[in-house]
C-alpha cells in the first residue's frame, strides 16, 4: 500500500507549530488513520498535544534529510509531502535520483521559490535547486507562486492551496481605531526583505509627515546595526513624528493589538511572503499596500481584495475607500481564509490519499 509522509524538513517552529495543529484540529476525521509527520525539532510535549498524528522527529535537517533518502530508497512507490523545504540535502537527493519525482510533492511557502540573496555561493546554489525543482513531481501554491513556478517549470503539474494562516475570530465589524494621525505598520519582522528604508521613502512621498509608523522589528535576533540604519532613516524622514520600532519579539496577542491600532498595512516584500500578516489586516478591515513585485497580489485581486500599490501615489481618500469595501466584505468566501483553505486541504488530501493515486 502506497503511504504518504508528510515532512516539516527545516526547524521553523512558528509555521510548524500552525501545521501540525491545523491537522490534528481540522483534519484528523478525514482519514481513518493517524497521518505520519517527520519534522525536525519537535519538542515531546508539543507531539503529547497532537494526539491525532504520528510524529517522528528528527534533532537536526541533515537527519531528516538522511531518513527521507533512506526510505525513498526502500520503498519506491512511497510519496513524501514537503511543506516550504528549506532543507538543501533533499533538493540535492531529488537531483541526483536519491528522492524520484514521482515521490515529491511540493508544498511552495515563498522562499525556496525565489533568489533573494546575492554573491557566487547563492547564484550557485539557486542554480542547482532550478535544476532539481523541474523534477518535483506536483506543487501546491498560491496562485502568485504558481504563475513563478510555472514560467520556470510550466511542465509540473500544480494546484491552488493555501497556508492554513491562524486567523482569529473577531467581529464583522471590526474596525481600526480612528485618530487624527494616520498609523502605519511598516513591515512584519526586522528582516532586511522587509526593505524599511524603501517603504519609509515611499510613505512620506505619498503622505509627507503627518503620519505615525510603526515598524515591529523584535525578530530576527541580533539585528541592531539593521535596526540603527532604520531608525536613522525615520528620524530623517519624519523628524517631529519619529517612527516607532518595536524591538521586542511581540507574542500573537499583542501582535494583534498592534494591528487592531492600525489604519493601514504598508508592505513591500518584493516576493510573496508574510501572508499570514496579510491575513489578520484583512479580518481586521486594515486597508494594506503591497509591492506589484509581490505576486500575491493575483490571489488578492481574484479574491476582490481592494489593492493599494506602492509604486501608485496614495491618498487618505483611497485607504477609506478601502477600508470600507473591506467593511462589506464576506470574509467567509475568501480562499485563503478558513473555510475556504480547510476545504481546499481536504480535497487535496482525499486526491493524495487514495490507495489508487
Amino acid at each position: 500500500m502506497t503511504m504518504l509522509i508528510h515532512i516539516l524538513g527545516a526547524d521553523i517552529p512558528h509555521h510548524n507549530q500552525t501545521v501540525l495543529r491545523f491537522f490534528n484540529d481540522k483534519l484528523a476525521s478525514t482519514a481513518p488513520f493517524r497521518r505520519q509527520f517527520w519534522v525536525v525539532n519537535c519538542s515531546q510535549e508539543l507531539c503529547r498535544q497532537l494526539p491525532a498524528l504520528d510524529i517522528h522527529s528528527f534533532m537536526t535537517q541533515g537527519q531528516l534529510a538522511q531518513a527521507v533518502i533512506a526510505h525513498a530508497r526502500r520503498q519506491r512507490q512511497d510519496r513524501f509531502l514537503f511543506y516550504g523545504q528549506f532543507n538543501l540535502r533533499i533538493w540535492l537527493a531529488l537531483l541526483s535520483g536519491a528522492l524520484q519525482s514521482h515521490q515529491m510533492l511540493w508544498h511552495i511557502w515563498g522562499a525556496d521559490l525565489y533568489e533573494d540573496r546575492r554573491g557566487i555561493v547563492f547564484r550557485l546554489f539557486y542554480g542547482i535547486r532550478r535544476l532539481a525543482q523541474r523534477r518535483v513531481g506536483q506543487v501546491f501554491a498560491t496562485l502568485g507562486d504558481l504563475s513563478v513556478f510555472h514560467g520556470r517549470c510550466p511542465q509540473v503539474p500544480g494546484r491552488q492551496l493555501y497556508f492554513p494562516t491562524r486567523i482569529p475570530a473577531l467581529p464583522a465589524a471590526s474596525t481600526p481605531q480612528q485618530t487624527a494621525t494616520l498609523r502605519l505598520l511598516l513591515g512584519n519582522s526586522g528582516d532586511i526583505s522587509n526593505r524599511h528604508i524603501a517603504g519609509l521613502q515611499a510613505i512620506h512621498r505619498s503622505f509627507g509627515d503627518r503620519v505615525q509608523v510603526v515598524l515591529p522589528m523584535g525578530y530576527p535576533p541580533g539585528n541592531e546595526t539593521y535596526i540603527a540604519q532604520v531608525e536613522a532613516a525615520g528620524c530623517r524622514l519624519f523628524p517631529t513624528r519619529p517612527p516607532i520600532i518595536l524591538r521586542e519579539k511581540l507574542d500573537f496577542t499583542s501582535y494583534m493589538a498592534l494591528i487592531s491600532q492600525s489604519n493601514l498595512g504598508y508592505f513591500i516584500f518584493q516576493r510573496q511572503q508574510g501572508i499570514g500578516t496579510l491575513c489578520l489586516l484583512i479580518q481586521a478591515n486594515v486597508p494594506l499596500v503591497i509591492s506589484r513585485h509581490n505576486p500575491f497580489w493575483q490571489d488578492l485581486a481574484a479574491a476582490n481584495i481592494p489593492l493599494l500599490f506602492a509604486e501608485d501615489d496614495l491618498s487618505q481618500q483611497q485607504i477609506a475607500g478601502a477600508h470600507q469595501q473591506l467593511l462589506a466584505m464576506d470574509k467567509t468566501r475568501i480562499p485563503f481564509f478558513a473555510p475556504g483553505y480547510t476545504a481546499g486541504w481536504k480535497g487535496l488530501l482525499q486526491q493524495l490519499e487514495d490507495p489508487g493515486a
